[in-house]
């Protein structure tokens, strides 16, 4: 079986590929950016409020630093937990570790910076009295707070979609990216919360044990309600994907606008019940989350599923052609031979660990690109599904393509240590010879 023959591909030196690559300006203005919005609200939470009630002015102290540092200590663990989830439900995008670190820095920096101010300024025009934090009201948290926070964490999907395009077009990645999202804006809400708890109960006497209240809060923020961030967002990734792979320009408006609004929905109704009900109602309430949340795992799965279901169908498509082997198709629609061939390649060395990802990554792209074709959203993929082929050809030498077989290198020694060991030692006695 024959098939295209690898293209010649000049490389660069690293360092002009990294200038040239247009996402190392997008992450470091990113990176910029993030970094001033959390400078800018740890300023405004580490200084003194000055209120006045019953025309009496006194003065709120900011949160210190020894609280910030506990809130940081126990909300850092709820946060990597749920990263790793995500991450792990992307397996068919391998390599996207720009995309992760964008969708999770977005949400834990940028999008926390704009809902707190425009919670602050909602909750004010709301007329909102009897707190020294605007946003802490009931009113808000129920009818301003749930559009704000949730337009602010899908703001970085919607921006992807229209970066990326077609190449964006899987359930199950945007609910990855959406998780993130929403996972770094419950990390840094967490320790405002957190910071908030501990600090209130240090300055107020009649508050009790700083340390019990703010166990309380991670109880529930960090534990039983860790979810609900993470489930809200995900809805709207859910209908954004769902848009994105229709080639009806009506479902395209309302699959995006109907999971927006279900994640407010659905936000709304986490705070008012929280608000108004209970401890005893909450608990039955508690439940029927959990239930919401199965059911949006077992949809992902399922759609896992479908997707290494698609993946070989597409590729299969240029086995018969004879552009591809049959291995590719094998390999990169089960998500156990991609990660076998993951291990073996990293058992080789980190290079080769590297152009593996590469070479599943772009044969996921190439099955996607191949997909969009056969529904009739992609009209003319010639040059870009030339530049795949070429591309998975080029990488061959390099990667762990075949994964049925493949088995996981013997472990070797640095190259030093394999130097002086190959060096021949004589250690056979020299004797002189007889004298005449």
């Amino acid at each position: 079986m024959s098939y295209v023959a690898p293209a010649p591909v000049v490389r660069r030196p690293w360092w002009q590929r990294l200038l040239r690559n247009p996402w190392f300006w997008v992450l470091l203005v990113l990176v910029l950016v993030s970094a001033a919005c959390v400078v800018h609200t740890y300023v405004n939470m580490h200084a003194d409020t000055e209120v006045e009630r019953d025309g009496q002015k006194g003065v709120v102290p900011g949160i210190t630093n020894q609280s910030f540092k506990l809130a940081f200590h126990y909300a850092w663990p709820t946060a990597a937990v749920w990263s790793a989830i995500f991450i792990l439900i992307d397996r068919f995008r391998t390599r996207h570790l720009h995309v992760w670190f964008l969708c999770f820095c977005w949400g834990a920096c940028i999008a926390t910076w704009i809902s707190l101010h425009v919670n602050t300024w909602m909750a004010g025009m709301l007329s909102v009295t009897g707190g020294v934090d605007p946003a802490s009201g009931a009113g808000p948290a129920v009818y301003s707070a749930p559009f704000v926070e949730e337009s602010c964490k899908a703001m970085v999907l919607f921006g992807l979609a229209v970066v990326m395009g077609r190449r964006m077009t899987s359930v199950v990645q945007t609910v990855s990216m959406a998780g993130l999202s929403a996972i770094g804006f419950a990390f840094v809400e967490n320790i405002m919360y957190y910071a908030r708890a501990d600090n209130y109960a240090r300055v107020t006497a009649a508050a009790g044990d700083p340390k019990k209240a703010v166990m309380e809060m991670v109880r529930l923020r960090g534990v039983y309600t860790s979810f609900g961030h993470p489930l809200f967002t995900s809805m709207t990734g859910i209908g954004l994907a769902l848009g994105l792979r229709s080639r009806s320009r009506l479902v395209r408006i309302l699959a995006p606008t109907t999971g927006f609004v279900m994640a407010v929905t659905g936000h709304m109704l986490f705070n008012g019940f929280s608000s108004v009900l209970p401890m005893a109602a909450l608990k039955n309430l508690w439940y029927v989350a959990l239930a919401i949340v199965a059911s949006v795992v077992i949809f992902v799965a399922i759609r896992m599923m479908r997707e290494g279901k698609m993946v070989r169908n597409r590729l299969e498509d240029y086995v018969k052609a004879g552009w591809l082997p049959e291995s590719d198709a094998d390999t990169l629609s089960a998500l156990r031979r991609r990660q076998w061939a993951g291990l073996v390649a990293l058992s080789h060395g980190p290079r080769r660990w590297w152009h593996t990802l590469e070479f599943l990554r772009t044969g996921t792209d190439l099955a996607y690109l191949r997909d969009a074709v056969v529904r009739g959203l992609e009209d003319d993929p010639g040059t870009r599904q030339i530049q795949l082929i070429d591309r998975l050809n080029s990488l061959r030498p390099m990667a762990v393509t075949v994964a049925r077989g493949a088995k996981l290198a013997k472990p070797r020694l640095p190259a030093f240590l394999r130097r002086r060991r190959s060096q021949q030692v004589n250690n056979e006695l020299q004797w002189a010879p007889p004298q005449a």
